[in-house]
């Protein structure tokens, strides 16, 4: 017997909706697999930060920039005739750099890093991610990268008085920072607050936006010391920033001041504390610092004092910074202590050819605070790092060796401490009472 019409119609109805049904859950099925597939990788690919210090998440609007007067300057040099870079040798090898095995990581340090002046100039014209078109690669491949900051990040702000040189940079060029591969900078220095606390408040924002840690700065002196923490592949990292050069004491931080972490008279005591608490909970502890003379290849004895101390506290590894050139390398308790990377991106100077080599510092950390050391010969071009042909590299290698007594350097770059005298012929250093270099540092 023929079913009604009306029947049939709605059996046909009834398994048309059936059909959609299923089709709609495989399609719905299909979408939250390739959700669950998007968010995994990403979970993977990203690098986890974990933040050491107790941030408030908005700005600080109410404090008042510090007053001042003065000008973003065009650089140390203008007309500029750059040292031959032509590689007509093979690129010193960065073949092996970049890859850490389990339990291990990789972090690079580099040096004073600007975005003012010619170096503006140099990524208006030739693009914003020009400054890091050699390291990225390096970079990117790594576990951590961590750079000095060397100018505030701002559109707003107040000149520093009594400075010659006095940097501001866009907060655009964070972005290209980011997409290098930089992960955390030090602020710990003498051109943080050359537009003022406004300024440096600004910075620190502009640095939480781009998802790069911070070191060496903060609204008072708990955030400056404070180390932050960051976490990779198992290993909890605590990072300091200190500087013993402030062109005047009231940029250090304090209780209810804003300010770098500086290590003048007792604050010494403040930062060896810090480092001690953090070894309680940390796997690995860095201390960034910027220090020493302007210019001159041999550490002060300052710099000598503050870096043992710190290792004595509890620092596994060393990096510094400020004179403009390359220092030497020194193992102490089995621990590195690199006292000058040189410049970054920076400007030139052309009457000054010891400020246009650079290096990248490599360093292949355990959990346990076992780090090994490499250097990666560069050169200085304005506003940009270019890799050195392997003569150039290896001359460079040998004159950082010179500089380091009871330290080898292979071919490739590796420290191993020798037996040798491990004496590094310090230079005096000024008082404790005031700010090193006080009005016209550039770096």
């Amino acid at each position: 017997m023929l079913q009604p019409r009306s029947q049939k119609y709605s059996a046909e109805k009834r398994q048309k909706m059936q059909r959609q049904s299923r089709f709609w859950m495989l399609v719905n099925l299909t979408l939250i697999v390739l959700i669950g597939l998007v968010l995994t990788f990403s979970y993977f690919n990203n690098k986890s930060l974990l933040g050491g210090r107790t941030v408030s998440d908005s700005p600080a609007q109410n404090i008042s920039p510090q007053q001042g007067t003065g000008t973003n300057p065009s650089g140390n040099s203008s007309s500029i005739t750059p040292a031959d870079t032509s590689q007509t040798d093979e690129d010193f090898s960065a073949e092996t750099v970049g890859k850490s095995s389990v339990g291990s990581l990789v972090i690079n340090f580099a040096g004073d890093t600007i975005f003012s002046g010619k170096v503006a100039e140099k990524m208006n014209r030739d693009g914003i991610d020009s400054p890091f078109k050699y390291v990225k690669d390096l970079f990117q491949k790594d576990d951590l990268t961590i750079l000095n900051l060397e100018t505030p990040v701002t559109t707003r702000g107040i000149g520093a008085k009594n400075k010659q040189f006095v940097f501001k940079a866009h907060p655009d060029a964070l972005k290209a920072m980011k997409n290098a591969g930089v992960d955390a900078v030090n602020v710990a220095n003498n051109h943080t607050l050359d537009q003022g606390v406004q300024g440096l408040l600004d910075t620190l924002e502009h640095l939480k936006t781009n998802k790069i840690s911070f070191a060496g700065a903060g609204k008072n002196s708990n955030e400056a010391y404070a180390p932050v923490y960051i976490e990779r592949k198992g290993i909890k990292i605590a990072l300091f920033g200190f500087s013993r050069v402030l062109p005047e004491l009231s940029w250090n931080a304090r209780a209810d001041r804003p300010g770098i972490a500086g290590v003048y008279n007792d604050d010494v005591k403040l930062a060896v504390k810090s480092i001690q608490d953090a070894r309680k909970k940390a796997d690995l502890i860095i201390v960034v610092a910027h220090w020493g003379k302007e210019r001159v290849t041999v550490p002060d004895s300052n710099q000598n004092s503050l870096a043992h101390s710190f290792i004595d506290a509890g620092a596994d590894l060393v990096v510094g910074g400020h004179p403009h050139v390359l220092q030497g390398v020194e193992q102490y308790k089995g621990k590195w202590i690199a006292y000058s990377t040189g410049n970054f991106v920076f400007t030139k100077a052309t009457n000054r050819p010891k400020t246009w080599d650079t290096a990248v510092f490599q360093a292949h950390c355990t959990t346990g605070g076992k780090c090994d050391l490499r250097m990666i010969p560069y050169f200085t071009e304005i506003g940009q790092p270019v890799p050195k042909n392997a003569k150039d590299g290896a001359t460079l290698i040998k004159e950082i060796e010179s500089l380091s007594p009871g330290v080898k350097i292979d071919s490739n770059g590796n420290f191993k401490a020798s037996n040798q005298d491990t004496s590094l012929g310090l230079i005096p250093s000024d008082s404790d009472n005031k700010a090193d270099n006080s009005t016209n540092n550039s770096g």
